[in-house]
């Protein structure tokens, strides 16, 4: 009897050990300007594994990057804004299992550490006469929640977040001559908070002008000029109506015992406006 050998067929294959599972379960809050860097990492199924952020988006200045094993996601960079970042990671292992984590980063503001509102006092106002202030705050973590803490706005103004969250508007027409007293609270997204109380004065009617005169620009094509206003030399608000066609201007809406910086601009014949000019300072006695 003759025998005959076959060859024996070995199958080698990828062994499966276990459910595919992102175990880190959290990840590092960061500063602004500052290095970051933080690792997920998996167990279970097969490799080599594949990443992906499934969803939302990393810090600015971040980025993810596999490890040399794909075991783990590197998340490395310097972060470039104060925010507070959601996003969902996800991992496939090489027999198709998936695991996948939601993780909320925060970065602080590189700035400042602590939370500090930086208005030290807010211009007075004028029944009748449209109202603007802002009311700033820098360091901790954004986004900002703010709130009036005690006392009321002036009657016919409101409050509101920019969008950004980092600054309070006050904006609106006091209806009622009176001196109003209230603290503004702000708060940041890790709780930290700042607080600071302002006296704003609305006068019946305005006792003071602020005379204005400017440069004419050398252009040959100038229609005209505008002029702006601001409570603090950051936020300006146009306040002519109609285009200024001489070099000056009489601002008669002042509140008695307030701040301003005002800065023109020129307009040529094509509506073209031109940079403001550097600002100036106006106190009112």
């Amino acid at each position: 009897m003759k025998l005959f050998l076959f060859p024996l067929l070995l199958l080698l294959g990828t062994p499966c050990f276990g459910k595919v599972a992102i175990t880190t379960t959290a990840l590092p809050n960061g500063n602004a300007g500052t290095a970051y860097s933080a690792g997920i990492n998996v167990i279970g199924g097969c490799t080599p594994y594949k990443w992906t952020i499934a969803s939302g988006a990393l810090p600015a200045g971040v980025t993810a990057k596999a490890s040399s094993t794909t075991t783990s996601l590197n998340l490395t960079g310097t972060p470039t804004t104060a925010a507070t970042d959601s996003f969902t990671v996800k991992v496939t292992g090489c027999g198709g299992g998936t695991s996948q984590m939601t993780y909320k980063v925060v970065i602080q503001s590189g700035t400042s550490g602590g939370l500090a509102i930086t208005t030290t006092s807010l211009p007075n106002g004028t029944v009748g006469t449209a109202y603007s202030a802002v009311v700033a705050a820098r360091g901790g973590c954004t986004p900002y929640q703010w709130t009036i803490a005690s006392g009321t706005l002036p009657a016919g103004v409101a409050a509101k977040a920019s969008s950004t969250t980092t600054s309070l508007n006050l904006t609106g027409t006091p209806t009622t001559a009176a001196t109003y007293s209230f603290t503004v609270k702000v708060t940041d997204c890790r709780g930290g908070t700042s607080q600071k109380a302002y006296k704003v004065v609305t006068q019946t009617t305005a006792n003071h002008i602020a005379d204005l005169s400017w440069k004419a620009s050398t252009s040959s094509d100038i229609a005209g000029y505008n002029v702006y206003r601001s409570p603090d030399g950051a936020t300006w608000k146009k306040i002519n109506a109609t285009l200024i066609a001489s070099t000056l201007y009489s601002d008669s809406t002042v509140a008695n015992g307030s701040t301003y910086y005002y800065a023109a601009t020129a307009v040529d014949i094509y509506a073209h406006e031109s940079s403001k000019t550097a600002a100036i300072k106006v106190v009112i006695p």
